[in-house]
């Protein structure tokens, strides 16, 4: 894991944790319009920080090490972490336990990846083709598209997803790839058995096109019964930090609420 840091510290930290495949150059455009007035945290989770020893195993495992990773900065208290896709996992999971103050979070695009008898054999498909994909990233590059799997879960512009798919870190193995998909599978079995808090600071955001998002939301409604959807009107999955300039006003109106 590593940590990128933006800012003077004396200020509020945001702590952004990237989605699947992502380091923390995915926030690379929002980063600058922020980090005037906040500190801003880039993660780069185990598995996505381009060590060729470094995989990712669970959500718990990444938000416990984030935390020890803070605490050895001395840091103690967050105003806001921010988790992109799958990194809403480690967000989730940091927030419950509180090993560190966290104030507030925003979950974007945390799919509800439940397909009844269908989901095992989806799951045995999703990483292989990750992990494929990364092969063929070049290829992709060139033909200025995205394979159509990866279109029907995202409802993103191919633009969009290869912009930041130019962002991606080296040296992801497939055991990562399949550990995510496990993550994100069992995610919402997991939050259930969260406290529920109803006086819990939580956005989720998401695309108005994305798919998977009716559940999630219903499902952490259960959890924090006073969080706030906020869908994206014209937005796929995780379109919006291709937006960095709403990004960072949108993130500056949740902190002030």
């Amino acid at each position: 894991m590593k940590i990128e840091e933006f800012g003077d510290s004396r200020n509020k930290k945001i702590v952004l944790i990237p989605g699947t495949m992502m380091c923390w150059k995915q926030f690379s455009d929002v980063i600058p319009l922020l980090q005037n007035d906040y500190h801003i945290l880039a993660v780069s989770t185990d598995g996505f920080d381009g060590n060729l020893d470094s995989t990712f195993t669970t959500a718990e495992a990444s938000a416990h090490k984030l935390a020890e990773e803070l605490r050895e900065r001395g840091i103690e208290e967050v105003e806001l972490v921010f988790g992109e896709s799958f990194g809403s996992a480690t967000t989730a999971v940091i927030f419950n336990s509180q090993e560190i103050k966290v104030k507030s979070i925003i979950m974007n695009g945390p799919q509800y990846f439940d397909f009844g008898f269908l989901t095992r054999p989806i799951a045995s498909i999703i990483p292989k083709n990750q992990y494929r994909f990364l092969g063929k990233m070049d290829k992709a590059q060139k033909k200025g598209k995205i394979p159509l799997m990866l279109k029907l879960f995202t409802r993103s512009s191919d633009e969009n997803m290869l912009g930041m798919f130019a962002k991606m870190p080296g040296n992801i193995s497939y055991e990562t790839l399949r550990n995510c998909t496990e993550e994100g599978i069992s995610l919402y079995n997991s939050m259930s058995e969260f406290d529920v808090r109803p006086d819990a600071k939580v956005s989720v955001w998401h695309g108005q096109k994305e798919p998977n998002m009716k559940k999630a939301v219903l499902a952490i409604r259960k959890i924090y019964p006073n969080m706030e959807d906020h869908p994206f009107e014209g937005m796929g999955h995780g379109e919006v930090i291709a937006h960095p300039t709403i990004m960072s006003d949108e993130i500056r109106k949740f902190i002030l609420k």
